[in-house]
């Protein structure tokens, strides 16, 4: 798998935009999540993010929390993901970004979850319940181990802390479009384009952009001026209205499709 760096400077070589789908991991099954992963590859993914359930997700929408609700159910944790994941054996060539909370983490042990998500590739990890003030032992762990600590940028985020997250962050800055949780939205803020723009001025590091995007045209607004577009609640919706994992993979298949056709009509 290539770094974040690498996987973002071939993007800027072909004028490409990133897109990022995201999936709670070991939803709708552990058979099918992985089944997922490779029609995410095979559909124009450029990499792909990886949520870890959790019951008190802060940051989540319903939709997520459904997913991860029937995750927990079917126990799934942070010992079965790892078994997961590592049996794509290097046939699966998109970079892997973990998203998680600070307590599962932390359960598992900071030192061992590191270590592990680097020993399987991971490439990234957001936790978006941590702040740059707290985490300097983290960042130095991930450093170590090759994984780039993602900061999430606000809305709200005043001046001193958006300088802060964009010197801290490492691979990419997440750039969250509303102020408030996941969930597909049928309208992005009027100014966000404006926002990303006045962002990007500030730094060099990419800007991707996620949170509410939920069809193609909106992909294909949000990465005019961002670097890469992350979507997340519109693929659970099409999972779990998917009469079996079969069609969920075909569907999303075709979801994928149609973003990445938004995306590439945008030229960067």
């Amino acid at each position: 798998m290539k770094s974040l760096t690498e996987t973002f400077a071939n993007c800027r070589r072909y004028s490409r935009k990133a897109l990022m789908p995201f999936l709670t991991a070991g939803y709708p099954d552990e058979r099918t999540f992985l089944k997922l992963l490779f029609e995410f590859q095979s559909s124009g993914a450029d990499m792909v993010e990886i949520g870890i359930p959790f019951s008190d997700p802060l940051a989540d929408g319903k939709t997520i929390q459904y997913s991860s609700h029937r995750a927990l159910q079917q126990g799934i944790n942070v010992v079965s993901i790892f078994r997961r994941l590592s049996q794509l054996n290097g046939s699966f060539r998109l970079p892997l970004i973990m998203m998680s909370y600070f307590n599962p983490i932390y359960h598992y042990g900071v030192d061992k979850f590191i270590s592990r998500a680097s020993s399987i590739g991971i490439k990234g990890l957001i936790i978006p319940d941590i702040i740059p003030e707290e985490s300097g032992d983290l960042e130095y762990q991930c450093r170590q181990n090759n994984i780039d600590l993602i900061y999430l940028l606000a809305p709200t985020s005043n001046a001193k802390r958006t300088k802060l997250i964009l010197r801290r962050s490492r691979g990419f800055v997440y750039l969250v479009t509303i102020a408030g949780v996941t969930g597909a939205r049928d309208k992005l803020p009027a100014d966000l384009v404006q926002w990303i723009k006045k962002i990007k001025k500030q730094s060099d590091i990419p800007v991707c952009s996620g949170f509410g995007i939920s069809h193609k045209n909106q992909a294909a607004t949000v990465s005019r001026v961002a670097d890469g577009v992350i979507v997340g609640s519109a693929i659970i919706d099409i999972i779990r209205n998917s009469a079996n994992p079969a069609q969920a993979v075909d569907e999303t298949g075709k979801f994928i499709r149609q973003l990445r056709k938004g995306i590439d009509y945008v030229k960067g």
